[in-house]
Formats: structure tokens, C-alpha cells, sequence
């Protein structure tokens, strides 16, 4: 972790004195008390349901050399005065932001920026496969890609570490610009534009713009802009942003591009630049995100040949993908997509779980509802019902919460049967009894977080030894 001298984090964050100053030659910046140390400096982050100005006095109590406080909290806690090495900035977050991009800069590796409406994770992860077994390379944790999670990455920096791998996500304009401007990023890549959180931005378009903000914190320069020409909108507005050097990709480029049949980890193979690629996971989305992955390590330097072994050691995340045998079942796959949903990532990644479908075994889909859809929601539900149920390889369809109910509707002519769960009790329910119990199937899962999809497995692994025993409800 970083340290800081008093001037720094003064001179950085362009705070003021918020009391008098006692010598310290370097001080660690931290803000959970409750791992805090003695010499730290504490920086206390807020979030709805609490302040880390609260803490303020904990924080001095375990140890802490100073702190960082809002100016308008100060001005109503005058005992502060008595704290030494307080410093008052406009935000805590935003003096977060500056100390970490002092600290990108300390280190200088390679930065690699990466956003898009879906599949940013799963790009950042590739890049990293990618890039690992070449460079000294750290990236984001988990999807840790707000203010404070980028931050966190940041300030986290090695100093061998050569390239870097930043995640960076939005729920409003301008806040992507903000997190760019602190990982001041040398190549930048979008990977699609798509309609999540569209119910906070209104269209596509303003997406797209608040997706280009990461272009703000490149050189103009030196760094480089890749995008996906596929993704709407983002090829006409991209140059309104940036001058600068600016590489697309499209689906087009992959030739060859064939299915990898294997019920124990199917994948898929594509040609680009006469190297070969194999993913070891399946779908024409993760060729276009491998693709995007491509186009970065050639603006950093490196071959084809040399990125394509490192992505045939790709691995997804939890709720990315995960695929499992369910214990209790007889011939029972669970692959777990549920981390996240939206529209196109939806289709896209249920057309690639078909895609892979296997003659000798059925192939249940489970739904739940996607979020932040806005006033479109209900449109969005009842669309991706209908396309459901024109899809081949389908055996049954079980949707869960509110928006599942609309999925379920219009998914009701299909030629498989439809079931709709209000509850994840009552998913068990459906799932471990009647004409469509468990056996010899493959279960995908996928929806929106708040319908908590990823504790299924568990719940059907419970309900197989004891069935009285499973009593979890979705509360979206």
C-alpha cells in the first residue's frame, strides 16, 4: 500500500490545513477503522447508510497520524481542532481519486482502461490472461469499478508492476471522466454499448457519451482509443471526444469462428491475423470481447500469436459463466451467469450456452428479472420473452420476480414448457419435482443480482438431502 508525506496529500488533493500540522515523514492512507494502524492516515469515505466522519475519533484512538475531512463537516465539529494533521477538502472521494492518480504516477506502468454496458469484467479478465504470462501485471478486483474501487486499484500498485488493468463503471454522466482522469490511462477500450441502465440515462446515445468519457483521461497524443464498431452510436460520436489515435474492431475480423462441443467446458475458435484462438468458454460475445483484448495488446506492443496463449488460459469469474456439477443430482450441470443481466447481455449469452447444446441431455433456463430499465422495462421483459421462444434446444423455461412474470408471458406460446416462480423457494419447488424434475440437464442461469440467482445451486444441493429444509425467498 502507498505512503504519503503531509505535503502530498496537502499539495494533491488541494486541501487546507484543517488544524496544526505535527511532523511525519510518511504516513499510509487508510479508511476502515477497524484495520486502521498506527502512523496511518485516515480517509473516511461515506455511502448511504453511513459517514466516516463518525469514525473520525476511532480512527485518532488506533493510531492515526492525521485525516483527510469534508470543509463543510468541519465547520460544524469545531472540537476537531484538537485532532493534529487534519486536512479540509471539498470531497473525501474526490481527495481519494487524487492521492491514488499521485500514486499511478509514482509507479508509470502501462494503464489499460476498460469499459462497456456488459462484459467489462470478463474483458478485463481476459486482458489480464492475455497480458500476465508477458508483463508484470495487476488489475482490478473483482468489479470494483467505482470512485472508491478505483481508487483502491490504484493505490494498490506495486512498483514492478509494468502494465495495469483498471475497470471502470457509471451510472451517470461525468463519472467515468472522473475516474479516467485519475488512472490517466495510456489505451482505453469500450467493448459494446447496450441498454443497461438506460432507466437512469434515457437512450443509447447518452450511454454511448458517458462511455467516451474514458477517452478524457488518455493523451492526446500518445494514447490510444479502441472501440467496438458493432456497438450503436459509438463510431459517429466517438470523434466528437477524440482526436487522438483511435483503433476499432468488428465481429468481422474473426474468421473461421467455430463452436467447441464438450459438455465438461465447451469454448469456442476463431482465426484472426492467421493465429488461431480458442476460449474456453462459448458464444460470439466473448469472441468480439477476445477481439477488443487483441486490438490492446498490439497497441502495447504485442503479437497475436503472443496474447493468443494467454487467452486460452481464460477462466470467468464467479456469476460469469462459472459452470459446476450439482451434487445430488444425477448428470447435473449448473452454469452460473447470474451476476448481472441486461437485454443484449442476456441474449447474447444464452445464444452462446445454446450454441454448445448437446443432443443427450436437456437444457432448462432460468431467468430473473434485469434492473434499471427504467420506463422500458416491461417493453425489454416481454422482447426477450418472445425471442425466447423462437429459440431451438430450449427444454423448459423458469422465470423468477416481477419482471420474470412479463418474461413469462410472452414467452407462453412457446413450443417447451414456460414456469413462472415468485419465489427462489418456489423455483426449488419446480426444479426438484413433477414432469420437469432434475435429471440429465444443463441449468443456466441468468438475471440481475437482486434476484440472488447465484444461490440456487446451493438451494437445490440442500434441497436434495433434505427438501423440508430449504426456506430462502427472493427479496429483489
Amino acid at each position: 500500500m502507498s505512503h504519503f508525506s503531509y505535503q502530498e496529500l496537502l499539495e494533491a488533493t488541494q486541501g487546507k490545513a484543517g488544524s496544526p500540522p505535527s511532523a511525519f515523514e510518511q504516513a499510509r492512507l487508510w479508511t476502515d477503522t477497524r484495520s486502521i494502524q498506527p502512523g496511518d492516515f485516515f480517509l473516511p469515505l461515506s455511502g448511504e447508510r453511513f459517514d466516516g466522519h463518525d469514525y473520525l475519533d476511532q480512527a485518532f484512538q488506533a493510531g492515526a497520524i492525521g485525516a483527510f475531512v469534508a470543509v463543510d463537516k468541519l465547520a460544524t465539529h469545531p472540537d476537531w481542532q484538537r485532532l493534529p494533521n487534519l486536512i479540509a477538502v471539498a470531497s473525501p472521494v474526490m481527495a481519494y481519486l487524487a492521492m491514488a492518480r499521485l500514486h499511478r504516477n509514482k509507479i508509470n506502468p502501462k494503464v489499460i482502461a476498460v469499459t462497456g454496458s456488459s462484459g467489462k469484467t470478463t474483458t478485463k479478465e481476459m486482458l489480464y490472461a492475455a497480458l500476465s504470462p508477458l508483463k508484470k501485471t495487476q488489475k482490478t478486483d473483482k468489479n470494483f469499478n467505482n470512485e472508491v474501487g478505483v481508487s483502491q486499484t490504484l493505490l494498490a500498485l506495486q512498483p514492478d508492476t509494468e502494465i495495469l488493468i483498471v475497470e471502470m463503471g457509471m451510472r451517470g454522466l461525468r463519472q467515468i471522466y472522473m475516474l479516467s482522469e485519475a488512472a490517466c490511462p495510456d489505451v482505453a477500450i469500450i467493448n459494446n454499448i447496450g441498454p443497461a441502465h438506460i432507466g437512469l440515462l434515457g437512450s443509447l446515445e447518452n450511454i454511448t457519451k458517458a462511455k467516451l468519457e474514458i477517452s478524457e483521461g488518455l493523451n492526446p497524443d500518445v494514447g490510444t482509443l479502441v472501440l467496438n464498431q458493432d456497438a450503436p452510436h459509438l463510431a459517429d460520436l466517438a470523434p466528437t471526444v477524440w482526436s487522438g489515435k483511435t483503433v476499432a474492431y468488428t465481429l468481422g475480423e474473426a474468421q473461421n469462428i467455430t463452436p467447441i462441443l464438450d459438455a465438461g467446458q465447451p469454448g469456442i475458435r476463431f482465426e484472426y491475423g492467421g493465429v488461431s484462438v480458442t476460449l474456453p468458454v462459448p458464444g460470439e460475445h466473448m469472441v468480439a470481447n477476445a477481439l477488443g483484448v487483441l486490438k490492446v495488446g498490439e497497441a502495447l506492443g504485442f503479437t497475436a500469436a503472443q496474447l493468443a496463449l494467454g487467452l486460452s488460459a481464460f477462466k470467468p469469474e464467479k456469476g460469469r459463466g462459472e459452470r459446476k456439477a450439482l451434487k445430488g443430482y444425477k448428470d447435473v450441470w449448473v452454469i452460473d451467469d447470474a451476476y448481472n443481466a441486461n437485454p443484449d447481455s442476456a441474449k447474447a449469452s444464452i445464444k452462446a450456452f445454446l450454441s454448445t447444446a448437446q443432443a443427450d441431455c436437456q437444457h432448462f433456463l432460468v431467468v430473473g428479472g434485469m434492473k434499471e430499465l427504467g420506463e422500458l422495462s416491461r417493453q425489454y421483459h416481454e422482447q426477450l420473452g418472445l425471442w425466447l421462444a423462437g429459440q431451438p434446444h430450449i427444454d423448459a423455461l423458469f422465470t423468477l420476480g416481477e419482471e420474470g412474470a412479463w418474461l413469462a408471458e410472452a414467452a407462453g406460446n412457446a413450443r417447451f414448457p414456460v414456469r413462472y416462480a415468485q419465489s427462489l423457494t418456489h423455483l426449488v419447488s419446480q426444479l426438484t419435482s413433477g414432469s420437469l424434475a432434475l435429471q440429465n440437464a444443463i441449468v443456466y442461469l441468468k438475471g440481475s443480482r437482486a434476484y440472488k440467482l447465484d444461490e440456487l445451486p446451493a438451494l437445490l444441493e440442500q434441497a436434495a438431502l433434505s427438501p423440508a429444509s430449504v426456506t430462502q425467498e427472493v427479496r429483489p
